[in-house]
């Protein structure tokens, strides 16, 4: 094998995916107080303060989250109103090794106040009160974040003197539905896997399902006997253009939605695919298919990806791109799914 493919300098093309949510306040005592987020009295005090001001470490269990004060930006052109920066997860277990490839393995050593970090960087949208936020797998979850910012929010109205220590409020993302993915997907030509589940049998004695692909699966299941169902089928090994049978998948997909319209069934369906071979695949959950979008960098190995560089490919790929198909950018699309107004 040549020194060339052992070249771990080159570029590689890294995919990162954003959610869309609305950040919302909710009042634990009174679950119905529900109001819209307004970030931007939390965003102007970590830009007008420094980090010493404000503990910023999170427990989440045996991780710590925190706030990468020096990563938070506040972008003012024309009319963007952007203020974004990133959160990360940090654990002190399973850490990994540094390897040279024909030579033994060595530890990485950390300080005892030192961690292994994974980044998530989150861009709010002040004008519209939208929040989108990267994917990382090993990052934080959604409900890691809601946590962090909740906590942080605390203590940010401590400092402020205006605690709410009687009647705490916690953070609460609602995403974004987009169900025009739905159409999308069934005009899809390559359906790479799909995830079926749910806890209900009944259905499948109803004359109504039973000539189904769905409901024949579901029928020889119940007679093994259990209480929940999961089935997936996948092309994982297969070559990126192999796709399951799409008329099958297309009409698995009107089934599930067919039951759910129709009946108290708790059946729900996740799909992964993509309109054509040289797409990048969808992920979309087919009862909650929340807005998305994805980003395509370049990115040199051995290198962590900094965050003015992830903000710009954001907004230039899809945020605030200018579409040449006509279509409008995720700006736009995330703006009429949602309302503007919100509360500090």
């Amino acid at each position: 094998m040549s020194k060339k493919q052992f070249d771990g300098n080159s570029k590689a093309k890294k995919k990162l995916r954003f959610n869309y949510f609305v950040p919302h306040l909710l009042d634990a005592q009174n679950p119905d107080d529900d109001v819209r987020w307004d970030m931007k009295d939390f965003s102007e005090f970590i830009l007008g303060h420094k980090h010493t001001e404000l503990n910023t470490a999170v427990p989440l269990g045996d991780e710590i989250a925190d706030l990468e004060w020096d990563t938070m930006r506040y972008d003012d052109k024309e009319d963007h109103n952007l203020y974004y920066f990133q959160l990360s997860k940090n654990r002190s277990k399973d850490i990994p090794s540094k390897k040279k490839l024909n030579h033994d393995k060595r530890a990485i050593e950390l300080e005892d106040d030192e961690y292994i970090g994974e980044f998530n960087l989150l861009v709010y949208d002040a004008k519209y009160n939208i929040l989108c936020v990267q994917s990382n797998y090993y990052g934080l979850s959604t409900h890691q974040i809601e946590t962090t910012l909740s906590i942080l929010r605390q203590r940010i109205k401590d400092t402020q003197g205006k605690s709410e220590n009687d009647n705490p409020k916690g953070v609460v993302l609602e995403p974004l539905i987009d169900t025009s993915q739905i159409d999308n997907v069934k005009k899809h030509s390559i359906y790479r896997r799909i995830v079926v589940k749910g806890s209900d049998y009944n259905f499948a004695a109803s004359d109504t399902y039973k000539n189904n692909p769905l409901n024949k699966a579901i029928s020889n299941l119940q007679a093994i006997g259990g209480v929940n169902f999961s089935i997936e089928l996948s092309m994982a090994r297969e070559k990126k253009s192999k796709s399951l049978k799409k008329e099958n998948v297309r009409e698995i997909i009107n089934e599930v939605l067919e039951l759910r319209k129709n009946s108290d069934s708790d059946v729900s369906m996740n799909i992964a695919s993509k309109k054509q071979e040289e797409d990048s695949i969808d992920f979309v959950n087919l009862l909650e298919p929340r807005l998305t979008s994805t980003i395509v960098m370049n990115v040199e190995n051995r290198t962590t990806i900094a965050s003015e560089s992830i903000y710009t490919n954001f907004c230039e790929q899809t945020y605030l791109s200018e579409r040449s198909d006509g279509k409008n950018n995720m700006r736009d699309k995330a703006k009429k799914l949602s309302g503007i107004m919100a509360e500090s």
